[in-house]
């Protein structure tokens, strides 16, 4: 063998060692990029209750990435696509195709120009992964090449193409297949079509160039050569490929969805892969349409905005959340009225009357709607009624259904003033009521602090669970859902539920055909705060509670629109639409409940012993606390009811819708009475320089009546005729009981150590 054979020889088995070298061994001692190591995470979405996309968030890299699918839910077809578009001897070569880089660089050289590559779609997948920034020299492109046989000796070919279509851009902020199949076509990837497959699989070429939207006509071209290409590899048969090729392809822009924004950005703040929401889709957007249907009708009146929630009661989930008219609108629609805090009116006053009702008073107690000042650390405070009126005796049924503010804030007096009442409120979970209670005193009841729509309605939900408390959730998982917690006694909230369904009781205010009249039973009450800045809805039956906020986030005074015009025809359209979805049912009549006859002129039960009356009206009761009989010493020989002296101006004035049905009682023992010492809310420093060190504090009324006091936190002393107390520091709530007729005064002091 001559010598230079024999080194030719050589030469070609050194290179033979070296090339096997380089294909089998060098791979190893090139790492893989590091995103390869870690799983793709896809973009954050929100599903509606019943699994209907609402919104699919972008990720940190600024793309969608709708869902990461494995090898086995990644459909045939589509793979077929992928591959006859970049790489058709996928399954056959080792990460590295050698004929295609031959048979590119043949075709390169013969027209002196770059026309064809041969990137496999491992090498595709490394430059996606390792995502270097600027110009690919031939230096890069060989490392991704090392790189790429690594990633065939090391991963299989499924898992190559699995990740390879999850990761790589379609355009359009769309990573991964099925971002693409839904972001062009609105469908999952397992219902796209032949032709669809090949529309897709033609993009990653060059996603700006192949836009759909906006080139369609560029990348049809690639798309039939595609096509073409799948057929010659006998994926299509003749008849496939003729239907492929004659398809109509029809484009759907799927932007992530934007439903119920201002719920997802509530949600927004503990991020995960997938939540399901509570939220019915179908509900979700009933209720921003009537929004804005009401406030089209609302908008010569100044009533730009409005939030409507829907709280399932049985489980405290949220149905529906509406935080604006429109959440794209450039006048505040980004603000959620649903948790932005807004003054509620009078919606807080069914839980002052429910203290009442649970100290045992009840529907038929009297309470006396008549002009009232109480003296507070910051002067003087008197309440006023809403059309600037007096309607002297009232039920608590009447006082409530038709939202009196002089007769809310006199009980709220009865029952021991603010603390009581915003104790209720804060374990109900209105996070907002910060300040102590003598911040907010008595006209708390009547809506001076700032409350979030969302935590008042279930506030009430809790009333509609006849005093069953649940946290509201916007979060689908069984697992969470607590047990609900006793907050009132189930026979008192069926009362309140009754009161704040009776249209009859609020007739005075508001008529009889309001928006708050349904063809159904719902319990309900508006509010509107002072001057016409908010208007407030809310309401339950059984099964949900709605509640809906109306005004303007700029605070502007609206046009004379009270809740009953405002919020209330909102809040109507969504309890039709209720019924109309679910149903809805009224409740039974819970253990202990009995009914009588009652005069609202005094309050009393009518018995057979009673003498006739010229008005009258059931009543239910707890049955341990029903009113005392009435008698013929309640009324005159004309059948007119009597009256206390203090309702004589009254009787006498405009305001007296009663007219002839009462008079007033003039014995001594009617005469009215009220505790003259300690006034609500005084103030005592104890002083060592005065007797006894200012310690005794003498308890009278006006006039003086045999009275009985007592204290929960201090002993009642007697002198003679005198009653009195011995103080200690700290807050003392005494009540004073005139024995014969039973009535009940309260009243409150604050007492500061030396």
């Amino acid at each position: 063998m001559p010598r230079w054979l024999k080194r030719l020889l050589s030469l070609l088995f050194v290179a033979l060692l070296l090339g096997l070298a380089t294909w089998f061994a060098l791979p190893w001692a090139v790492s893989l990029p590091a995103a390869l190591q870690t799983p793709l995470q896809p973009s954050s979405r929100y599903l509606s209750s019943e699994g209907e996309p609402l919104r699919l968030l972008l990720t940190s890299q600024g793309d969608r990435v709708a869902q990461v699918l494995r090898f086995e839910e990644i459909p045939t077809r589509f793979i077929q696509a992928t591959l006859a578009a970049e790489d058709k001897r996928f399954f056959d070569h080792g990460g590295v195709d050698l004929l295609a880089i031959a048979r590119a660089a043949r075709d390169n050289a013969s027209q002196s120009r770059i026309v064809s590559g041969a990137s496999t779609i491992h090498q595709q997948l490394i430059k996606v992964a390792a995502a270097r920034p600027g110009k690919r020299g031939w230096w890069v492109k060989t490392v991704e090449a090392i790189q790429a046989r690594h990633l065939a000796m090391a991963w299989s070919k499924e898992q190559v193409i699995t990740e390879y279509v999850n990761r790589i851009s379609y355009g359009n902020l769309l990573t991964g297949c099925a971002s693409a199949a839904q972001g062009y076509f609105d469908k999952p990837l397992q219902d796209l079509t032949p032709a669809e497959c090949a529309l897709l699989a033609a993009i990653p070429q060059s996603p700006s160039r192949y836009n759909p939207f906006r080139q369609l006509a560029a990348i049809l071209p690639r798309q039939q050569r595609i096509l073409a290409k799948m057929h010659t590899l006998g994926w299509l048969t003749d008849e496939q490929l003729h239907v492929a090729q004659k398809e109509t392809l029809k484009l759907q822009r799927y932007h992530g969805g934007f439903e119920a924004p201002h719920a997802v950005e509530m949600l927004r703040t503990t991020p995960r892969e997938t939540t399901r929401t509570t939220l019915k889709a179908g509900l979700q957007r009933q209720v921003e349409t009537i929004i804005a249907q009401r406030l089209r009708a609302l908008k010569e009146r100044h009533v730009s905005q409005a939030a409507v929630v829907v709280i399932e009661n049985a489980t405290g989930h949220v149905l529906a959340l509406a935080g604006s008219r429109d959440f794209l609108a450039p006048e505040g629609g980004q603000i959620n009225g649903a948790w932005v805090p807004h003054s509620p009116g009078s919606a807080i006053k069914p839980f002052t009357y429910l203290l009442a009702l649970e100290q045992g008073h009840t529907p038929a107690s009297i309470i006396a709607d008549l002009p009232i000042e109480y003296t507070t650390p910051t002067g003087t405070y008197r309440p006023d009624n809403y059309a600037h009126k007096t309607y002297g005796p009232m039920t608590y049924r009447n006082a409530l259904g038709n939202s009196l503010n002089i007769s809310a804030v006199k009980v709220l007096s009865l029952v021991g003033g603010a603390q009581p009442l915003l104790d209720t409120l804060q374990q109900l979970g209105l996070s907002t009521l910060t300040e102590p209670a003598d911040h907010y005193g008595l006209g708390l009841t009547i809506g001076n602090a700032p409350v979030r729509l969302l935590e008042l309605a279930n506030a009430y939900a809790c009333l509609a669970r006849l005093g069953k408390d649940l946290p509201w959730t916007l979060v689908n998982e069984a697992a969470t859902t607590p047990a609900p917690r006793r907050q009132f006694d189930e026979a008192t909230c069926y009362l309140m539920a009754d009161i704040l369904a009776d249209n009859q009781a609020r007739q005075l205010t508001f008529g009889q055909n309001s928006p708050l009249r349904l063809p159904f039973p719902v319990a309900v009450k508006t509010g509107t705060s002072t001057g016409y800045r908010d208007n407030w809805c809310v309401g339950y039956t059984p099964e949900f509670t709605v509640g809906v906020w109306a005004g303007n986030f700029d605070n502007s005074p609206m046009q004379d629109v009270s809740g009953v015009t405002g919020a209330a025809p909102i809040w109507r359209d969504v309890f039709l639409e209720l019924q109309t979805r679910f149903g809805l049912t009224w409740y039974a009549e819970p253990h202990g409940i009995v009914r009588a006859r009652i005069d609202p002129r005094t309050g009393k039960r009518l018995t057979a012993q009673s003498p006739p009356v010229r008005v009258s009206h059931e009543e239910i009761f707890v049955q341990a606390q029903q009113p005392p009989a009435a008698t013929a010493a309640d009324y005159d020989s004309q059948g007119r009811a009597y009256l206390r002296p203090e309702y004589a101006t009254w009787i006498r004035s405009a305001d007296n819708w009663m007219g002839n049905l009462v008079t007033i009682e003039t014995t001594p023992q009617a005469r009215p009475w009220r505790i003259s010492n300690p006034i609500p809310g005084t103030v005592v420093r104890l002083d060592p320089d005065l007797p006894m060190g200012g310690r005794r504090l003498l308890l009278q009324t006006e006039p003086q009546r045999s009275i009985s006091w007592d204290c929960d936190t201090l002993p009642v002393k007697t002198e003679g005729d005198v009653n009195y107390v011995d103080l200690t520091p700290g807050r003392h709530d005494l009540r004073a009981t005139e024995p014969s007729s039973g009535e009940v005064q309260r009243t409150h002091i604050i007492v500061h150590p030396e």
